[in-house]
């Protein structure tokens, strides 16, 4: 069986089952060890090899949904949990976003691919009426302060007392 994944692949666990013995070294998950059982180079750090019997009775749907954080629905989880031999967990990353082509070995079966939850959020209508604002007259300029007027008084007596001496000079001179 083929199984084509596109370079856009993303978020998505496929899960795969066999009831055969797997080598050690496949087991390992060694390049190589997933490389013939898959047909293809797959990165090792996003495959998981579950051996059924290790979990002590907890369910596989259970085990993906607290590890990978991915919610079977009620046929992926009936159908997984039907699983007792090996399970093999891929990870969309495990293409490294390179389209890649699975061919599976004899004795591996894709059981289902986890797709997470996509969740679209629609933004509320936010209320108008405050961001209409309150629109009045326009802010009038504010009163001149006593030490203001009091600052310019003694700016227009300087002028006039330099022009003063100035005219002073000229006549004198």
């Amino acid at each position: 069986m083929k199984l084509a994944i596109p370079a856009s692949d993303f978020g998505q666990l496929r899960v795969f089952a066999t009831d055969l013995d797997l080598p050690a070294e496949v087991v390992a998950k060694p390049p190589q060890g997933l490389a013939d059982l898959f047909g293809a180079d797959l990165n090792p750090d996003f495959v998981d090899v579950v051996q059924i019997r290790d979990l002590d009775g907890m369910k596989l749907s259970a085990y993906i949904a607290e590890g990978y954080d991915m919610a079977p629905d009620l046929v992926d989880k009936a159908a997984v949990d039907a699983i007792t031999g090996t399970a093999i967990l891929v990870l969309s990353r495990a293409t490294n976003a390179v389209e890649t082509t699975l061919k599976l070995a004899e004795g591996l079966r894709h059981v289902t691919t986890y797709s997470p939850a996509v969740q679209i959020i629609t933004p509320e209508k936010l209320p108008d009426a405050s961001a209409k604002g309150i629109l009045g007259n326009p802010p009038t300029k504010a009163p001149k302060s006593d030490a203001r007027m009091s600052g310019m008084v003694a700016t227009y007596a300087l002028l006039v007392m330099f022009a003063l001496v100035g005219l002073m000079i000229w006549v004198g001179g």
